[in-house]
């Protein structure tokens, strides 16, 4: 049976100075596979050409192609990826589809390639030294855990740090899909995908018809390559069409055995998992769920330990739930649905509204409204504040959501004037020619850089190395990727402008024309539900809330923010949201998320800044 390549106690420890013996600069004994001066490795593949050697971390899924295009069939994967490299250069690893991380030394040089989405090994660095885990960092002897205020403030607004920014002072990550030089104490990076190819791809009119023939034949295609030659498959069912696609293609391809995964959450009266139930039953699967009830909160800090930065999503807990169950099954391969919503560009809506806000000549009067709203009067559980978040979800289009603090509020805990911006708002274009091309612009700066790249495929593949997963996801395929760039928009989002802003445009079009008939009637001609994880479940225990009010009250990290009483009235307007009757269900997710960023950034500074170590929640509150 096919297993993960590489698992949580591989590891990859180097030096940039080429002269260095890098023993001497570690705190910990290694039993390593490989140690050459400067560097030492676990679990990497190594090929060496003269006076460079190339580390690899991979799983690709494609090696049986890049060796016919090569005609290279000598050495192992490593060798095929020197080659390659060797022939076409460091952008030549555009064509490995999958998930790997390739660092290459050379006399004077070091380089760092990260696959497209960051699905393989992330890579944090210093000006002396990198590492491929965040608590690899604290094995090098010298190394202080100092905070970054840039990277924290991020965190507590958008619930997650953007490469190349980290939370630590001096420690820089390389982000997904790009290449780090790194020569005599200059950094610098290269994007291995551009949005300037997305721009000048010839998008050419294809049949309805011909057009979900190719999507099918490249799903499969993606499905057979990671699942190879295996007895059992392991897929996460949510009832949707995305799982929905999965299951039912993987049976398409595979006679063998499938295993089924599904979360629920108690109580909740939108649960997709009858859905999921259903589909398991239909392609025939051994199925497997599991409800939530809140008392998961209790897993927070090893939720801290896998991801690494603080980082929050409404379903990073699920995603914990869900790889601890599946842990325990030894399963060959596991295949989730994430990503697709974001290849074919979600949030069409808000996309369409953006556009006809600025033609009409209503976009002044959107900011002005925005900046009128920053204040407390708009963060009450009424009407306002619908208004104000509604406001942001159409004017804002490029930015990442702001479920954690707004400025205002961060104002108040911390002097922002003090700490330099992160830049992620910075790369993205101010101006945009037609619909079409700020549909693209918003599809790879927001939801392919950062939805998928720093938030979805982030926590799921961080905590199935945790785990030692072989997670794996269809939809991100390489091919898939350049097949959506090259056709027309409306086969990824149908409908003209006008019915996109009224609602009535269907998002994956391509997708659901192919999947629809091949789940029943009941997933696909239900409402759409949306999927959310309900936070305020990890909230439900008036007792457990007043120890976690009291925890981060006291804490050290409470202690660096400035002297008022901003938490005191936080808690007390979450207790009473949480004893209430509440207006809205995004309020309530909105004021849960801020309250699980406290939490997250609390626990955070104990773990990594004060080293204190304890397992459960319960541990910091008592």
């Amino acid at each position: 049976m096919t297993k993960a390549t590489h698992s949580n106690s591989d590891y990859i420890y180097g030096m940039f100075s080429q002269n260095t013996a890098i023993k001497e600069f570690l705190s910990i004994d290694t039993e390593t596979d490989y140690v050459k001066e400067n560097i030492c490795s676990k679990g990497y593949l190594v090929a060496m050409r003269g006076a460079k050697t190339l580390f690899l971390a991979e799983k690709i899924y494609n090696v049986g192609e890049i060796r016919q295009r090569l005609n290279f069939t000598a050495g192992n994967t490593a060798e095929l990826v020197f080659e390659l490299i060797a022939r076409e250069g460091v952008q030549g690893c555009r064509r490995l589809n999958g998930k790997y991380t390739v660092i290459l030394l050379e006399p004077e040089k070091t380089t760092i390639i990260r696959d497209r989405n960051g699905e393989g090994r992330m890579i944090y660095f210093t000006k002396d030294f990198f590492t491929d885990s965040y608590q690899g960092l604290f094995r090098f002897k010298g190394f202080k855990a100092e905070p970054d205020m840039t990277g924290i403030s991020t965190f507590l607004k958008i619930g997650y740090i953007p490469a190349p920014v980290t939370s630590l002072a001096g420690v820089i990550k390389v982000p997904a899909g790009e290449i780090l030089y790194a020569s005599r104490d200059q950094f610098r990076f290269e994007k291995l995908f551009g949005y300037d190819e997305i721009i000048q791809a010839e998008r050419k009119a294809i049949p309805l018809q011909e057009a979900i023939e190719t999507y099918s034949d490249l799903l499969k295609k993606s499905l057979n390559m990671r699942i190879g030659d295996v007895d059992t498959v392991g897929v996460l069912l949510s009832g949707g069409y995305d799982s929905g696609g999965n299951i039912a293609m993987t049976r398409d391809v595979f006679p063998g055995k499938i295993k089924t995964y599904s979360i629920g959450f108690k109580d909740n009266p939108a649960s997709e998992l009858p859905y999921a139930r259903m589909m398991a039953e239909q392609y025939g699967a051994d199925h497997h769920e599991y409800v939530m009830d809140g008392s998961e909160i209790e897993f927070m800090p090893e939720i801290i330990d896998a991801l690494g930065d603080p980082f929050s999503e409404s379903g990073f807990m699920l995603n914990h739930s869900v790889m601890k169950m599946v842990s325990g099954e030894d399963l060959p391969v596991t295949i989730g649905g994430d990503g697709n919503d974001q290849y074919f560009g979600a949030g069409i809506r808000e996309t369409a509204l953006h556009y006809k806000m600025k033609k009409f000549g209503i976009a002044p009067f959107s900011n002005l409204f925005d900046k009128m709203s920053s204040n407390s009067f708009f963060d009450k559980d009424d009407l306002a504040f619908r208004v104000r978040y509604q406001n942001q979800k159409i004017l804002k289009v490029m930015e990442p959501e702001t479920f954690g603090f707004p400025d205002f509020q961060l104002k108040k805990m911390i002097p922002l004037s003090t700490i330099a911006p992160h830049s992620y708002l910075s790369v993205i274009p101010g101006k945009y020619n037609s619909y079409e091309d700020l549909f693209l612009q918003r599809n790879y700066y927001l939801h392919l850089q950062h939805s998928v790249n720093e938030v979805i495929l982030f926590k799921a593949s961080r905590m199935s190395e945790y785990f030692d997963v072989n997670l794996t996801f269809s939809y991100t395929d390489l091919d898939i990727y350049n097949f959506l760039q090259h056709i027309p928009i409306n086969l990824r989002a149908k409908g003209t402008v006008d019915e996109c802003a009224k609602g009535k445009g269907v998002a994956k079009f391509l997708h659901k024309q192919l999947v629809k008939p091949m789940l029943p009637d009941a997933v696909t001609n239900r409402p759409k539900q949306g999927g959310f994880s309900p936070l305020e479940i990890f909230f439900n225990s008036a007792e457990r809330r007043k120890a976690i009010y009291k925890y981060i009250r006291y804490s050290d990290f409470a202690a660096t923010l400035n002297k008022n009483n901003f938490l005191d009235e936080f808690f007390g307007q979450y207790e009473a949201l949480a004893t209430g009757k509440s207006y809205w269900f995004w309020y309530k997710q909105v004021k849960s998320n801020q309250l699980i960023n406290l939490l997250i950034i609390a626990l955070w500074w104990d773990r990594v800044i004060g080293n204190r170590k304890l397992p459960h929640l319960s541990d910091y509150l008592v």
